[in-house]
């Protein structure tokens, strides 16, 4: 692993610079992503790490694309945010399958 990628549990337990708000919205972030994955994880249509690493792909492009006064500081703003950005975020994920996920 880089630097730049980490795991679903290191998001969780991760002791680093990331303020709690930060952290409460890579975990909701994840959230979502394993949300609209499942329905291909269930049928078979990926493989664990391909999984994981449009999780990972996701949460850190997202999250890094944000500065720091943007970041939603409660748990109402982050779930608004995940809900007013649904289609751009599915959408990226989708493009994520379409590279990682072989048929």
């Amino acid at each position: 692993m880089t630097d730049d990628t980490f795991s679903i549990d290191q998001v969780k337990n991760r002791k680093s610079k990331d303020s709690r708000s930060m952290k409460l919205f890579k975990i909701a972030l994840a959230d979502f992503v394993k949300e609209v994955l499942n329905p291909s994880w269930r049928q078979g249509n990926m493989s664990k790490e391909a999984f994981k690493t449009i999780i990972k792909k996701t949460v850190y492009k997202v999250s890094g694309a944000m500065k720091k006064h943007q970041i939603p500081k409660s748990q109402t703003k982050i779930n608004h945010y995940i809900d007013s950005s649904q289609r751009k975020l599915t959408k990226l994920v989708m493009g994520y399958v379409d590279k990682y996920v072989k048929v």
